[in-house]
């Protein structure tokens, strides 16, 4: 087994322009989000897709190549963003749709008729959150897309929860602290959580196949 964590741990000091910048677009894409569609709705669910994803997928990309020993910076980054744009708007759509749908069962829910199709959709959006833990690394790293692609990050959240779970609680953290705080702390927080998503994700992924092929 190949653990990435160390190589991971490393760039927090080694990548610091990396992460800098990363912070910069991150929030930037988040922060127009918030101006067009300020609140928790359907429609700031899909906007964030469609301005954070391509986002996210480059840094995801350059965080992949860091923690695998590969070249990194913000100009790798900056053509990462632009190569895997339309990878990270693909996957980031898929929690992104079915988010919005529990959020739209949650507004109409009023009464016993609409609590299954709320609890379905609310479980089916935390499954596909945890999934895109995985999904972006796979997709914008390995090609794998489609059905191949979600059914093996739902593989990998059932062989390691605590991976996306850690990553998940690591962002709602920053975002809570960065509310309540201080918002110059959201700027921090991006490039460390691609960071220790790109180590577990290939960490798991190396296990598993190692497990795969005894």
């Amino acid at each position: 087994m190949t653990d990435h964590l160390p190589a991971a741990l490393r760039a927090l000091w080694h990548e610091l322009p990396l992460l800098a910048a990363a912070g910069v677009l991150v929030c930037t894409a988040s922060g127009v989000v918030v101006l067009l569609m300020p609140g928790l709705s359907p429609g700031s669910v899909l906007l964030s897709a469609l301005l954070v994803g391509p986002v996210w997928a480059g840094l995801v990309a350059t965080t992949d190549s860091v923690v695998r020993d590969g070249p990194g910076g913000v100009l790798l980054m900056l053509r990462s963003v632009r190569r895997c744009g339309p990878a990270g708007l693909e996957v980031a759509a898929v929690p992104a749709i079915i988010g919005a749908l529990a959020l739209l069962n949650w507004t109409l829910y009023s009464g016993p008729l609409f609590l299954l199709p709320m609890a379905v959709s609310g479980c089916a959006t935390v499954l596909a959150v945890l999934a895109a833990c995985y999904a972006f690394s796979l997709r914008v790293t390995t090609g794998m897309r489609g059905r191949s692609l979600w059914f093996t990050s739902l593989a990998l959240v059932a062989r390691a929860p605590v991976v996306p779970l850690g990553i998940v609680a690591l962002g709602v953290v920053a975002l809570m602290l960065g509310t309540s705080v201080t918002a110059s702390l959201l700027l921090l927080a991006p490039g460390p959580v691609a960071l220790f998503a790109s180590a577990g994700t290939w960490t798991v992924y190396r296990t598993e196949n190692h497990a795969l092929q005894r």
